[in-house]
């Protein structure tokens, strides 16, 4: 597992990536209850997230976003 830090080319497209996600509506922080998305770190493949208590579930998520790199490199 890696961790990408905020000023890496994926940085901002993940948490794009995230808030386009159906659950989220267009937000990438769901803030609720004091809690918000959390960015876990990538692997090669995906890039993970949880939140502790999400807006539209009163639970519990995670969500794991297919990588660009990895799309682009499919379609080559």
């Amino acid at each position: 597992m890696e961790f990408i830090e905020a000023n890496h080319i994926e940085w901002c497209d993940m948490w794009q990536q995230l808030a386009q996600d159906a659950i989220n509506n267009n937000d990438p922080i769901c803030l609720h209850m004091g809690a918000c998305w959390e960015y876990m770190g990538s692997t090669e493949n995906h890039h993970h997230f949880r939140h502790l208590k999400h807006p539209s579930t009163n639970k519990k998520e995670f969500i794991y976003l297919e990588r660009r790199k990895k799309t682009l490199a499919w379609a080559s």
